[in-house]
């Protein structure tokens, strides 16, 4: 299988099951060797009813009973899922979906190991409507980011995120933040390696309601980015794995 799809769920039921088919549709029509991979987060407002009912053909949910966060969801999904190239994206799906045959074409014909969203690209078209306060702390976020860990990737959160199914299964059994930092935590892993990452412009077409809050979630990010520096310093990311895959030259790949 060439592409799954993994996408975290937790209370989406408003707007998750246009989400899904819109994404069926299309995937049906682009990129037919394809799965979805729905990875319920302990949802209490009848999302996990919603995917049991539409769950089948091409569509597979794994779930968990407690909320736990999205990247703990994530790496229940990626586990799961067995496309050569895995992508992950949010549950209102609010990419323009020709990402996605783009990025599976990235990963298995390219041979890249990460291809990732990034807004602040000049051919993204990414608008939303939010108070001066909330712009300002996110472009105080992205510089701390860029600053202390990412370095030449200013856009860590955007979510569509895909990865050689090798680098997946190898990167995500070593993220220990659970909540929107695994983002960070799973560039710093890369960067580390050296793994061949290429950014892509994305182009917003819907947007649910954000779960994101910047006056908490910002600085509880911030509080983690020190924590990945002592982790690697212990040893906590040794990966043999994602050693021998950077030693590939990706174009050979």
């Amino acid at each position: 299988m060439r592409l799954s799809v993994v996408i975290p769920v937790f209370n989406a039921a408003p707007f998750l099951e246009e989400s899904l088919r819109g994404l069926q549709t299309y995937l049906e029509q682009r990129c037919p060797d394809h799965e979805i991979v729905a990875a319920n987060d302990g949802s209490t407002d009848g999302s996990l009813e919603l995917l049991t009912r539409l769950q089948g053909g091409r569509l597979r949910v794994v779930s968990c009973p407690t909320n736990r966060g999205k990247f703990a969801a994530l790496r229940d999904g990626m586990a799961a899922a067995a496309g050569s190239c895995k992508v992950f994206t949010d549950a209102d799906v609010p990419f323009d979906h020709s990402a996605l045959p783009y990025i599976e074409r990235l990963i298995n014909d390219r041979g890249f190991h990460l291809v990732v969203g990034d807004r602040t690209l000049p051919d993204s078209a990414y608008h939303e409507s939010q108070p001066w306060t909330r712009r300002l702390s996110t472009s105080l976020f992205r510089h701390a980011v860029r600053l202390l860990v990412t370095g030449g990737i200013p856009d860590s959160q955007a979510g569509l995120k895909g990865f050689r199914a090798e680098v997946a299964d190898a990167l995500f059994p070593l993220l220990v933040e659970t909540s929107f930092a695994g983002d960070i935590e799973l560039l710093y892993i890369a960067l580390k390696y050296n793994l061949a990452i290429r950014r892509i412009p994305v182009r917003l077409q819907r947007q649910g309601p954000s779960t994101v809050r910047p006056s908490r979630h910002a600085w509880a990010m911030l509080r983690a980015l020190t924590r990945l520096r002592g982790r690697w310093r212990r040893g906590l990311y040794h990966s043999d794995a994602l050693a021998a895959l950077a030693a590939q030259r990706y174009w050979e790949a």
